[in-house]
């Protein structure tokens, strides 16, 4: 088949041939990326997310205040609190509203944030250390940092030195643009750097016309012409009881509905308080002195019991031997890909992924071993017995020798067995109880309780609205000299004499029913009222032929009209947008200068020995 632009199937055929060459050419180039970083930067990036959320919510007022004490927020309060949206991993599910949360803890000189997130993908968490200088601003930072000996003038630390030298700590943040992903517009999917659309196209051809030619024949029914004589005679009648139904007429007859009773029905309760001042009474209660140890109090020594390796941060590099252990810190290597050289390379690079951990203390206890004479008490303290003193009990006055107060008790039996004591509120409350009948009812012999008159309808009444009953009762005609009613519920039996005529077989009655009419006929058939048919027996025929055009298509392609249609596949390529996010890290420095450009005063310091 050709269609108006010449295009052969053979040139169909080979297109499509190449359509196919090209796509597994595609396949080759560009093979399915390795999800598995994308699927940790998606997880890294949900973390983020709810670490900056909890450093921007917990400020200073809602930090922890006490040592080694903790605020935990998980992540459905976060969200009930409209301060994050729900977290999406990247099989497409929500992250765990209750096993996910952030939790600070306030430690010696700084705090500690961790972060857990669980997901059906993964479950890890990381933990960042914070000092005054991440929550404080600038004047914050110094007042909270600074020893007592210490001022800030314009920025620069001055300290009274009492003839030791200190080194002060300094920080500020770096930071870089780092790459961050690929992205691609609406409709597209993203291969590698690439960003492809699969369409589709249709292509029309003209379909194949068949002509044939159709016989069909068309019967109608002939018109007969009967040709008939009548003979009339009396029909035959006799005298019958036919037996009908009809509905009964109903009345209906009201009357107001009687009293059946009397209902008793609880009172209303109402109280009533009188309230009068308690009367007190005052009097004077002695005690002896008791003896008091005093105790010399200072903070014992914290000491680690244990270790562990603590997260910090994440490394990519093209270089696989970075890893290192040393006592406080190590870099280890957790997973490596391959992925494209530059943004237009063909080619790809091995990347190595580190985490850096540092090594840091699992718990601490206290010892009073550097104080000779302290014993260990409360925990975090060191004690030692100094001086014995005397004193009067809490509450009470020293009078020299003994000790005095004085106590108020309260009564209310100025007013009556009747009033209760409220010690609290120092008052008497005496409660007086009355009772009332609700609207429609009367009081009883007992002021608890009322009674209300009931009322209904008598048997075979029926309630209606107003308090009136109904009764409905039903009826016949009167008898006549053909017909007699009989009452059946609410219907009527009707019985009925009439005179009934019948003709024999084969006869036809009159309208009056009184004579019988046989009519001896014959029959033939026409067909004058169609024009070119022909009569066959009692049949009129015409037959004509007529001319039946239908369309075909080749193989593949559907018929639509005059027109073979089928959609071919088509796709789109070109180069996704890189994407850029700012990271930034905490540089440190000691320095006996009070002020170094560009540096921030953290508030620590330390002597020179």
């Amino acid at each position: 088949m050709e269609n108006k632009s010449g295009l052969t199937v053979k040139d169909l055929l080979i297109r499509l041939v190449l359509i196919v060459i090209f796509i597994f050419l595609l396949i080759w180039l560009f093979p399915m990326p390795d999800l598995k970083p994308l699927n940790n930067q998606i997880f890294a990036d949900n973390i983020d997310r709810m670490k900056d959320v909890a450093k921007s919510y917990y400020t200073v007022e809602r930090l922890p205040q006490d040592f080694n004490t903790s605020k935990k927020m998980t992540l459905k309060e976060m969200i009930d609190e409209h301060l994050i949206l729900p977290l999406m991993d990247s099989n497409g599910n929500y992250c765990s509203e209750d096993d996910s949360y952030v939790q600070i803890t306030k430690l010696e000189n700084e705090y500690v944030i961790k972060v857990q997130l669980s997901c059906t993908d993964k479950k890890d968490y990381v933990i960042e250390h914070f000092g005054c200088y991440d929550i404080c601003s600038d004047v914050c930072k110094i007042l909270e940092t600074t020893n007592k000996n210490d001022k800030t003038t314009n920025g620069k630390v001055t300290t009274k030195n009492n003839g030791k030298l200190y080194e002060y700590q300094f920080m500020k943040n770096e930071c870089t643009e780092k790459f961050d992903k690929y992205v691609c517009p609406s409709g597209y999917y993203l291969v590698g750097n690439k960003c492809m659309k699969d369409g589709s196209q249709t292509v029309s051809v003209d379909a194949y016309k068949h002509v044939t030619n159709v016989s069909s024949t068309d019967t109608k029914d002939a018109k007969p012409i009967i040709t008939s004589t009548d003979e009339k005679e009396p029909a035959t009648c006799k005298v019958t009881t036919l037996t009908s139904t009809i509905d009964a007429t109903p009345s209906s007859t009201v009357t107001d509905q009687i009293k059946t009773g009397t209902q008793t029905i609880t009172a209303d309760k109402k109280y009533s308080y009188d309230v009068k001042g308690a009367v007190g009474t005052v009097k004077t209660v002695t005690a002896n002195k008791i003896t008091v140890q005093n105790y010399d109090v200072i903070s014992a020594t914290k000491v680690a019991t244990g270790y562990k390796w603590t997260y910090q941060s994440t490394l990519i590099s093209d270089k696989s031997n970075l890893a290192f252990t040393n006592d406080n810190e190590k870099l280890v290597l957790v997973d490596s890909w391959e992925e494209l050289a530059c943004d237009t390379c063909f080619t790809t690079v091995t990347v190595y992924q580190y985490w850096r951990y540092k090594k840091e203390a699992t718990g601490y206890t206290y010892s009073c071993d550097a104080f000779p004479g302290y014993e260990k008490y409360d925990g975090d303290k060191c004690r030692k017995a100094t001086t014995v003193t005397t004193k009067c009990p809490d509450g009470y006055t020293d009078n020299g020798s003994t000790c005095s107060k004085q106590e108020v008790t309260y009564s209310c039996s100025k007013y009556g067995s009747d009033y209760v004591l409220d010690e609290n509120k120092k008052t008497c409350t005496k409660t007086t109880v009355s009772y009332s009948c609700p609207a429609g009812t009367t009081k009883t012999s007992d002021e608890k309780y009322c009674k209300k008159d009931v009322y209904g309808c008598p048997a075979g009444t029926t309630a209606i609205s107003g308090g009136k009953c109904s009764k409905t009762t039903y009826s016949c005609p009167p008898n006549t000299s053909n017909k007699t009613y009989t009452l059946n519920g609410t219907k009527c039996t009707v019985k009925s004499k009439v005179k009934v005529c019948s003709c024999p077989e084969g006869t036809v009655q009159t309208e009056d029913k009184l004579y019988c009419i046989k009519t001896n006929s014959s029959t033939t058939y026409s067909c004058e009222a169609y024009p070119g048919y022909t009569l066959n027996g009692t049949k009129c025929t015409k037959t004509t032929t007529t001319q039946k055009v239908t369309y075909s298509c080749d193989s593949g392609y559907t018929l639509s009209g005059t027109k073979c249609v089928k959609t071919v596949n088509t796709s789109d390529t070109k180069d996704a947008e890189p994407t850029y996010r700012i990271s930034c890290d905490q540089k440190y420095k000691w320095s006996t200068s009070t002020s170094i450009d560009g540096w921030i005063y953290t508030g620590n310091k330390r002597e020179i020995k």
